[in-house]
């Protein structure tokens, strides 16, 4: 359903106020109202697309006749279409103010507002109380019933849009636009067998048009359960209807259901049919790279960053693949310049902490992870991350206190026990240093740094074979664990063993592929979208 009205829209809407304002003369009410002429010219320079001429008659009328409710509102009109959306609103209150019952402006306001709607949340608010004023003054008002109901089934307060909308002729009801509304409202109320039905009928209806779906997006977030809604989007693709943003939401929809390789595939044609659309270069890579496509995520997200450099999202995922692939500096300057963009995030607040904490410098995570913690104090990750920090930058007594407060709960558990391991171990408590790693590998027995952090223990008192044990089963867990073949090379140090000279071996084999990996991540790379 358009929003503004048309032209031809406006000149039916002048004759109807001409008529307003001879019954008006006829009661011998004294009224100071524009000539009918002028509204004519108003509405002819309209329909010319003269909105020059259009805004200077009108200006200059509503000058002389502030007062008539008819004239504000044929101003409200030329104003939304010149695109002075704040005079628009503001001629249209005025003739809802100076003529309360007449419908027109309100439904002016409403189209109005709901234009505003995807730049301003605050928009839909407002437009769904001006519908239901309509309502209020026309309780019958199609174009009330209607929009007041969409509005409605796009916050998800299905019930109370079906009962406005089923107030609508029975022929109004039949129409595709107002059946997708239908399906989404039953969807939502889960009765999900009538919602699939009237998404067939929907599917086939001759007078279907992408608008008709794609316009209740916000709504489909809202819904557990996905078939009407793929049924309705499959639909438009089957009958060659589909757009560039049906089949973007058609891979949204796959990918909140973990439909990945469906997801890439609808993906991939929304990007050739818009290739410079930001949401699909977005979601396309978040959905390539959980395939492990590194690279081609970075592809997406490169061209991404050139098209919006400012964009936080585009700035955050780029960082957070570049991590995955070991890309440290290009990772640390994309979450720098999210940080700069978004500083009061928590997620790019705390990837910053992430990257910084792999740097030379680890005490530059500490203010991030600390600005999170005081963005999400009741996420306890949040303090185990400031409390690791603290760790890596040597500061002991503060790392020590905070991960304390997180030792005991289950989701942090691991982690903080096996810092709080190792600190006591450089203080020299051997029997708390034991009793937190115990606590640790309780929480989680495939930590397998918990496991080497035993090892280590258990050969610094001669428990030798236990230590072993301990080593090969974080070695077990994680063959490349560094810390757990460093500590099996010095129990085999100690003890003599013959396997001695392979591990070494080992050893050098592996700090030989840390010190490339370590120059993989500092190294930037120019990122060229395809």
């Amino acid at each position: 359903m358009r929003v503004l009205v048309s032209p031809l829209q406006t000149l039916a809407l002048v004759a109807l106020l001409a008529a307003g304002h001879a019954t008006a003369s006829a009661a011998a009410v004294p009224q100071n109202v524009a000539p009918d002429a002028t509204l004519q010219e108003i509405a002819s320079r309209l329909q010319r697309e003269d909105l020059a001429g259009a805004k200077a008659t009108a200006s200059a009328a509503v000058q002389q006749y502030p007062d008539d409710p008819a004239l504000q509102n044929l101003a409200g009109v030329v104003a939304a279409q010149s695109g002075d959306i704040a005079a628009a609103e503001t001629h249209f209150k005025s003739a809802i103010r100076l003529s309360p019952r007449q419908p027109a402006p309100y439904e002016n306001l409403g189209r109005l507002y709901q234009e505003r709607g995807a730049g301003d949340p605050a928009a839909r608010g407002k437009a769904l109380d001006i519908y239901r004023r309509l309502l209020e003054v026309d309780p019958s008002n199609r174009e009330g019933l209607y929009q007041a109901g969409f509005l409605l089934t796009l916050q998800g307060r299905f019930a109370e849009s079906q009962s406005l909308l089923d107030r609508l002729p029975e022929d109004i009801r039949a129409r595709p636009q107002i059946l997708a509304v239908l399906t989404i409202n039953l969807a939502g109320s889960g009765k999900l067998d009538a919602a699939k039905a009237s998404a067939a009928r929907v599917g086939s209806d001759p007078e279907l048009v992408a608008a008709d779906v794609v316009s209740l997006a916000p709504a489909f977030e809202r819904i557990s359960a996905d078939d009407p809604i793929k049924q309705l989007l499959e639909a438009l693709d089957a009958r060659g209807l589909s757009t560039p943003e049906s089949l973007l939401q058609l891979g949204q929809l796959h990918i909140r259901h973990r439909r990945y390789d469906e997801a890439r595939a609808v993906l991939e044609r929304a990007l050739a049919a818009s290739p410079d659309s930001l949401p699909t270069l977005i979601d396309l890579a978040r959905v390539v790279d959980k395939s492990g496509a590194h690279e081609k995520a970075l592809g997406y997200l490169g061209h991404a960053r050139t098209l919006a450099p400012d964009n936080v999202t585009v700035n955050f995922l780029f960082g957070i693949v570049c991590v995955e692939m070991d890309l440290g500096a290009e990772a640390y300057e994309s979450m720098k310049r999210a940080v700069a963009l978004a500083p009061d995030h928590p997620g790019v607040n705390y990837m910053m902490g992430v990257v910084s904490l792999h740097r030379h410098d680890p005490s530059e995570a500490v203010p991030y992870f600390e600005k999170y913690v005081q963005l999400q104090p009741d996420d306890v990750r949040g303090r185990l991350a400031l409390g690791i920090a603290k760790f890596r930058s040597n500061e002991f007594e503060s790392a020590g206190t905070i991960l304390a407060q997180v030792a005991d709960r289950p989701e942090t558990a691991a982690g903080a026990n096996y810092f709080l391991a190792r600190i006591a171990r450089q203080s020299n408590d051997a029997p708390e240093a034991r009793r937190r790693i115990d606590r640790s590998i309780a929480a989680d027995g495939t930590y397998a740094d918990a496991w080497a952090e035993l090892g280590l223990l258990q050969t610094r008192v001669g428990e030798y074979k236990a230590a072993e044990e301990a080593l090969q089963k974080a070695l077990t867990l994680q063959p490349e664990n560094y810390q757990a073949t460093v500590n099996l090379t010095a129990l085999y140090t100690r003890t003599r063993d013959p396997r001695l000279a392979e591990q070494k071996a080992r050893l050098a084999a592996l700090q030989q592929k840390r010190e490339q990996r370590g120059q993989d991540f500092l190294r930037i790379v120019q990122v060229v979208p395809e």
